[in-house]
């Protein structure tokens, strides 16, 4: 994941209400977006390859913004499926 900015879904009360996860995960998006830009911010070595001689902390943050890379992706995959479910019931809906 790149900084800068993007455009982020905040969850109608109705999609809270019938997926009340929606929320807190999204909470948690954001914050893993926040620790991955800081850690870059404050280690700037981590958007490079590992080198010899990288101290174990640069180590660990290098890694560290990469989960919090992959787990937006997946919280991002997982909020996507969630609302088409949401928007496919809500059609089948009669009422």
């Amino acid at each position: 994941m790149t900084s800068g900015q993007r455009t982020v879904r905040v969850p109608a009360p109705s999609d809270l209400h019938a997926e009340p996860p929606l929320g807190p995960l999204l909470l948690l998006e954001l914050a893993a977006a926040v620790a991955a830009n800081a850690l870059r911010a404050h280690h700037v070595a981590i958007d490079g390859d590992f080198f010899p001689g990288e101290t174990a902390e640069v180590t660990t943050a290098r890694v560290l913004a990469r989960e919090c890379d992959d787990l937006i992706e997946t919280l991002n995959d997982y909020r996507r499926r969630v609302w088409a479910r949401l928007a496919r019931e809500r059609r089948e809906w009669p009422f």
